[in-house]
């Protein structure tokens, strides 16, 4: 082991990079599993990690396990197991906000400890909202605790984030014992407890209300873009198809329906003819709708009454959709997406962060979080929620996927969650049985357990996993660990561990969760020694606070998919998750050395 005054140039150049590592992750403008890659390949060009170092952690333990946990909640959802849970809660929810917060922490909190918070968060979302709409309660009144149960959730198995998983794989490659699924459950629970107390009283105080708006159409102000226009008898529009009339060209103007005498037709194309008295709904800017006054084939018609009026006639229904974090819709604009064209379907608006975009609709370029309203059958927005590149928030009867499969994949996931709880095996083994028994009873096909997954963690945690061994290896990891001991020493044992969960808790506010963990989960390990403690408090408080973030909107993953559909603005992460933090680091620094002791 080096000694603690001097560093080698290896260690020199490992701080180096990490130092480089979080400026990145705090500048935010590369997204994290680039900036991952980059460490990678520093590591490795600089001659810190040997080559197979620098890519090992595509091999690691931790990166498997999540990989394979992931593949398990895909599962899960296909078969309708969450169809399942939601129905029950909206069966319990009705108006009550405090009933609508309460189900949200009873389901999402255990929830997470079985399938991945952030999988969790993604598959209730869209539950939550919608029945926070029925109930009219803002979004923002439910999202939040949402997100922060989700990560107090995840902290009570090994499995339940990423996180655990990684940390208890760090700590593995550095001598600690095995941790087991179940072995930081009971600290958690007193920690987690402590954490939904807190939302479900004072933090729902602490909360914003943005009160939803009581007209779904007019919560886009779309009664100044979404016209309704008559073609009078000698237009020069009638008996003519779209495209030959070019109607869009000439008035700026998307037809996203025609009303004829005997029907309608709910996607038009160049094709589709107009005759007179048809009634046109169109979409476009106030300028382009001032045109129709000067055309004379065309007059405004009853917009309001005949919109609402052709809505609730026939099949055709206005929904919300939302984009999810890493869908493939992302940093597409709405053109490209060709929702027309695949799917038979009209985007009429986008709103980011609770504002309606007056940018045009087509060249809008989607946002996680972004918030579309569209169009379109139930049928056709049944296929679009099906594709999984958006998420559907309104209300249509999705029938489940596989409901047949669903008494076989509950089974399988228990299964997971017990070999390992009775010590029959690891969790890397069961969850790889578990993934293998859902791909042969076909609860999962493997195309949909590859579209599921989520490759940019998968690539992070590898990437940056060698980054961590590199700090440990060289001595850059026991020189910082002597400096910080050298500060909180004299706090003692209880007041050494606050330090490290405060550290943690700041940290992983500002940089990727798994970031921190890297960096100092191999700290806390050379700061136990250098005291003479025993190095599994320090680690289980790692583990705890970068698990736990709530102070910001990019310091988690939940956090950020929130932000958008609950319009929240930074401020309220601080506002509502300064405390909570609090009370995490105040509660941990007694309970975790209870159970595992200095």
């Amino acid at each position: 082991m080096l000694p603690t005054t001097s560093l080698s140039t290896d260690a020199l150049i490992a701080l180096a990079i990490t130092t480089a590592a979080l400026v990145l992750f705090v500048w935010n403008r590369l997204r994290v599993d680039v900036v991952a890659l980059l460490i990678m390949t520093l590591l490795i060009v600089s001659g810190v990690s040997t080559p197979a170092q620098g890519i090992s952690g595509f091999a690691h333990e931790a990166t498997i396990t999540v990989a394979l946990v992931l593949v398990l909640a895909a599962g899960l959802l296909r078969t309708g197991a969450i169809d399942v849970l939601s129905a029950w809660t909206a069966r319990f929810a009705g108006p009550s906000e405090l009933r609508l917060v309460a189900l949200t922490l009873l389901i999402v909190v255990p929830l997470s400890a079985l399938i991945n918070n952030t999988a969790a968060v993604a598959v209730l979302m869209p539950m939550v909202l919608g029945l926070a709409r029925s109930a009219r309660v803002a979004p923002s009144r439910v999202l939040m605790p949402l997100s922060f149960g989700a990560q107090l959730g995840g902290t009570l198995t090994l499995i339940g984030t990423s996180t655990n998983l990684l940390v208890a794989g760090i700590a593995l490659d550095f001598g600690m014992d095995r941790l087991n699924l179940f072995d930081i459950t009971p600290a958690a629970l007193l920690i987690s407890g402590a954490g939904v107390l807190y939302l479900f009283t004072v933090g729902r105080w602490l909360l914003p209300h943005r009160a939803p708006p009581q007209d779904l159409l007019r919560s886009y102000e779309l009664y100044d873009y979404l016209t309704m226009l008559r073609v009078r008898p000698g237009s020069r529009f009638a008996d003519r198809s779209l495209a030959e009339s070019r109607f869009a060209q000439a008035l700026g103007l998307q037809v996203v329906r025609v009303l004829h005498e005997d029907g309608s037709i709910d996607a038009p194309t160049g094709s589709t003819v107009l005759h007179a008295g048809d009634v046109l709904v169109v979409e476009g800017k106030i300028p382009d709708i001032a045109k129709v006054q000067r055309e004379g084939g065309l007059e405004l018609a009853d917009t309001e009454l005949m919109l609402e009026q052709a809505v609730r006639e026939g099949d055709v229904r206005i929904a919300e959709v939302l984009v999810p974090r890493r869908s493939a819709a992302t940093r597409r604009t709405v053109r490209e997406l060709a929702l027309r064209a695949r799917y038979g379907i009209s985007a009429v608006a986008v709103r980011r962060h609770g504002v309606r975009l007056h940018t045009p609709i087509g060249d809008v370029r989607l946002l996680p979080g972004d918030m579309l309203l569209v169009q379109g059958t139930a049928e056709a927005l049944t296929r679009l929620h099906q594709e999984s590149e958006l998420a559907l928030l309104g209300a249509v009867d999705l029938p489940p996927m596989r409901r047949e499969r669903m008494k076989v994949a509950v089974p399988i996931v228990l299964g997971v969650v017990l070999l390992p709880a009775l010590g029959i095996t690891t969790i890397l083994v069961s969850a790889l049985l578990g993934v293998v028994a859902m791909l042969l009873t076909r609860c999962l096909t493997p195309d949909e357990a590859y579209r599921d997954m989520d490759w940019m963690v998968i690539v992070l945690l590898a990437a940056i996993l060698p980054l961590g061994e590199a700090l440990h290896r060289t001595g850059a990891a026991e020189f910082v660990a002597h400096n910080l001991m050298t500060i909180a020493a004299p706090l003692g044992a209880h007041g050494i561990l606050a330090v490290f969960l405060l550290v943690t808790t700041l940290l992983t506010s500002v940089i990727s969760n798994a970031a921190t963990a890297v960096v100092l989960t191999p700290i806390a390990f050379a700061g136990a020694e250098t005291v003479g403690l025993s190095p599994a408090p320090f680690v289980i408080a790692v583990m705890i606070a970068a698990s736990n973030s709530f102070m910001s909107p990019v310091g988690y993953q939940t956090n950020t998919m929130i932000y958008g559909p609950g319009g929240y603005e930074f401020s309220d992460y601080l506002r509502v998750g300064a405390p909570l933090s609090l009370i995490v680091v105040a509660v941990a620094t007694f309970v975790i050395p209870v159970f595992f002791p200095f």
